[in-house]
């Protein structure tokens, strides 16, 4: 706490004491006390801190000072200032009178010097005592505040310099960024700092560190030199989290009060007025928090009206794309200027070769979607949508990265043996998914592979894109693991069931899942996607069936049999299945229903991959789809294809996430290396699971290599996009600011720099400006301890050293006050010395 005093002084003073007073804020005068302007400002006042009070036409200016103290304890310190004059009594010599003749001459000799000694020694003991006093003052951090126009302290400031490093900053007009300008101007504010001043550099963006120097740096070149290496990134803005972090800034440097956060942005609307309003809120809340403590300037590095063409999505229709087949793949490209854009050129690109190009007209404020359907072989390929550049190239284009297969491996575990033809639990199901004509010819690029269930943890899961458990009775502990590593890597598993099948157990085991795996609504999940409950029909009397029901045909696995009746799935006859509870913490979905209204097919993402379960066999017992293959055959190879859909989604992300492998082998155990798009490399980390290695955050849109050495051996792309949020460059101006996010906060805005861009100093006469004292007292008491050494060896020059630094400390305040005065001043001295050396007293 401040223990503030308060020195008042009237410069000029004109109108009546109320008039005063109500201006200040004060409450009415006290008829039984003498009426003074400033009677009723109290301590509780001070302590609430300056109030800003407009300038009335009964007021011309006057002046408040406080001061106080961040460390009033350290006061205590001030009792040693008497040591010296302890010291002094008490080796003071006692002297005995005696009687001697030739006294009267000695002393006769000695009263003409008493009086200069005893003056010497005073001021000797005086200049002692102030060096303890001031070193005292000091260490309890003093400080002072003044109010008033014609009495600014020009004391330090403490300045923290924000610019915005987004993408929308890269934005070139006159062969200037956005971003240049920004760093233009931070320059300036950093070049104009005083001595004394305190400076911090923040950068807004999405990845760390934002705070580019933390330590309060006292010399202007260590924040240029930041400046000059400040990078442009591909980011989107993240205001919010800088607000936090500039809060914590705030307090680095309590020795200074006078604070000033300098934000050079280009104020674009989805950062600094987000639509989604908590996250406006947050904005808002930030900046009113920091003007508390601060004061808020903001230099616009924008320009209003900037128009903006960026291609918004780039997708492929299929989630998986299989080599020599057309893939439809669309882009999405928005004008976001106010004219419309007539036969604008957009390109596809297939490893930076021209595939394909289209010519389309763009509506002003529109969304126009454009339409390929190239070929690719087998292997890693980077496709590429892009538009003839603008001011900002960034979102000119938007990337895929497609890894292309020749075929799909799929794992088939057979829970249920037989001899009989046909009556394995995988038979019907390895016919539907690789179905062959009578010369024995594949027509499907799926590639199944039987196994035994034992036989399920000696086999490498990794060779394969989907996994099919078939009507196996139990699972144990170490084959769960081995399925859940399997979906975390991106797998697809599907569990169908039958008559083998033990339901305890599958509830029991596969909900054992450890508590750091977690969903997508990030609680503990399991791999089954619903809990069974228990066995519904029975297959044997086949007295009651139940046909399927796909309801609306919305989701994906079912959708392509909307329209064709043909397919025969509404035909298929079921006559037992497991009834299954969904769980809505699950996060899954059903997508095919029996009559009853039970599910028949659920399914919910797993980390990477997605598990599928089927209640119902996909063998001839339970069902007659195995025999009626209309609709089975179709019906599985949606499931594949939806399964391994998500395989490779992560082969495609935004700018500010990481990058991640996922391995057939531990990560240890191979050598990683990354290349970003500017030809940097870093060697990825492995991640907790030990299967896989991550990447820091991306900062750059591009394509990105991986390069895994042996035993893998393979390079896999990465495409990094720009969140086109960013895109929008409309932008907030000075009205906007005031109403909508700092709506009754006092702040600066500008478009150029200025040296005191205090605007609100037109309107308010009465500011707040203080300064710390600690480093003037410790440098005064610095000098006394120069002259008390010089004064102990001869007076007379101690003297005048110690006159000439008095004169030299009135001076220069006087200059800063008015150069004129202080000029005459500094005459006035140098004339008075002159004269007093000229008159000194002769000496022999």
């Amino acid at each position: 706490m401040l223990w503030y005093g308060k020195v008042i002084r009237v410069l000029t003073q004109r109108g009546s004491p109320d008039s005063f007073r109500s201006q200040l804020g004060s409450g009415p005068a006290d008829p039984r006390t003498p009426a003074h302007p400033y009677r009723q400002i109290s301590l509780a006042g001070m302590l609430n801190g300056p109030k800003f009070v407009p300038m009335g036409p009964s007021m011309s200016s006057a002046l408040l000072l406080a001061f106080g103290f961040a460390s009033p304890l350290m006061l205590w310190g001030l009792a040693i200032g008497g040591a010296p004059i302890l010291i002094h009594l008490l080796h003071r010599r006692r002297y005995i009178e005696m009687p001697w003749a030739a006294m009267r001459f000695l002393m006769a000799a000695t009263k003409k010097q008493s009086r200069r000694l005893r003056f010497e020694q005073i001021l000797l003991l005086i200049v002692r005592t102030l060096i303890v006093l001031l070193v005292a003052a000091a260490l309890a951090r003093p400080s002072v505040e003044t109010f008033g126009e014609y009495f600014r302290a020009e004391g330090p400031r403490h300045r923290i310099i924000v610019i915005d490093a987004t993408f929308s900053m890269g934005y070139r007009s006159q062969d200037k960024s956005r971003f240049d300008r920004a760093r233009e101007l931070a320059r300036q504010i950093a070049g104009t700092a005083r001595q004394g001043d305190a400076m911090q550099l923040v950068r807004i963006g999405e990845s760390m560190p934002r705070v580019i120097v933390k330590q309060p740096a006292y010399q202007a070149s260590a924040v240029l030199e930041e400046i000059e290496q400040l990078p442009l990134l591909d980011e989107r803005v993240d205001v919010s989290v800088v607000l936090n972090e500039i809060d914590e800034l705030l307090t680095m440097v309590p020795e200074i009060s006078r604070k000033e956060i300098y934000f050079l942005t280009d104020l674009q609307i989805a950062g600094w007025a987000p639509k989604d309003s908590t996250e406006a809120a947050r904005v808002k809340s930030g900046l009113k928090r920091l003007s508390e403590r601060s004061k808020l300037f903001f230099l616009d590095a924008g320009q209003p009206g900037t128009a903006n063409t960026a291609i918004t999505s780039l997708r492929a229709a299929d989630g998986f794309v299989l080599s020599g087949r057309p893939v439809p793949m669309s882009a999405s490209i928005r004008n976001y200027g106010t004219s419309g854009a007539v036969g604008q050129l957009v390109e596809l690109l297939i490893d930076d070769r021209l595939a394909d190009t289209q010519q389309v007209d763009l509506p002003a404020e529109t969304d126009v979607r454009v339409d390929f359907k190239p070929a690719f072989a087998n292997g890693e390929h980077r496709v590429e949508v892009r538009l003839k550049p603008d001011g900002l190239k960034v979102d000119d284009s938007r990337r895929l990265a497609i890894p292309v297969r020749d075929e799909l491996q799929v794992l088939l575990v057979n829970g249920k043996p037989s001899g009989e033809p046909m009556g394995n639990a995988t038979d019907f199901l390895k016919l539907a998914l690789a179905p062959e004509l009578p010369n024995r010819t594949q027509i499907s690029p799926i590639r199944p592979t039987v196994i035994r269930e034992g036989e399920l943890l000696g086999t490498d899961l990794a060779r394969f894109d989907c996994v099919f458990v078939c009507n196996v009775a139990m699972l144990t502990d170490r084959e769960a693991e081995v399925l859940r590593s399997y979906l975390e890597a991106g797998g697809g598993v599907v569990f169908c069931l039958g008559d083998q099948v033990r339901p305890d157990n599958y509830n029991q085991v596969l909900s054992k899942i450890p508590t750091n795996v977690r969903g997508p609504s990030g609680t503990a999940t399991s791999l089954l996607p619903a809990r069974l409950i228990e066995k519904v029909g029975d297959a044997k009397r086949k007295e009651t069936s139940f046909e399927f029901d796909p309801g609306d045909y919305s989701h994906p696995i079912v959708r392509p049999f909307q329209g064709n009746p043909g397919a025969g799935l509404e035909l298929t006859k079921t006559f037992a299945y497991f009834k299954a509870q969904v769980s809505d913490e699950r996060e899954a979905s059903v997508a095919l229903r029996f009559s009853s209204g039970d599910p028949a097919i659920i399914e919910a993402p797993f980390g990477r991959g997605r598990v599928i379960l089927i209640t119902t066999s996909v063998d001839r017992e339970w069902s007659t789809w195995a025999v009626w293959g209309h609709s089975l055959i179709p019906l599985m190879h949606e499931i594949v294809n939806f399964a391994v859909s998500s395989r490779w989604s992560d082969r495609d992300i935004l700018v500010g996430q990481s990058i991640v492998s996922h391995l057939p082998v531990r990560a240890t155990d191979v050598a990683a290396v990354l290349q970003t798009p500017n030809g940097d490399s870093q060697a990825p980390v492995a991640a907790g699971d030990g299967r896989s290695v991550i990447s820091e955050p991306t900062t750059r849109a591009g394509f990105h290599k991986m390069v895994l050495g042996p035993p893998i051996g393979r390079t896999e792309w990465f495409a990094v996009n720009v969140d086109t949020q960013e895109s929008d460059l409309a932008s907030l101006r000075q009205d906007d600011l005031r109403s909508e996010v700092l709506p009754g906060i006092d702040f600066g805005y500008q478009t150029e720099w200025e040296d005191t861009p205090v605007s609100a100093e037109k309107t308010v006469r009465v500011v707040s400006t203080s300064s710390g004292l600690s480093r003037s007292f410790l440098l005064a008491a610095l000098c006394l301890l120069v002259i008390e050494q010089v004064m102990a060896w001869r007076f007379t020059p101690g003297a005048i050293l110690l006159f000439a630094v008095i004169l030299i400390a009135i001076t220069a305040w006087a200059w800063s006050a008015s150069p004129l005065s202080g000029a005459a001043l500094l005459l006035i001295s140098v004339l008075a010395m002159t004269l007093t050396w000229l008159r000194r007293p002769a000496t022999s």
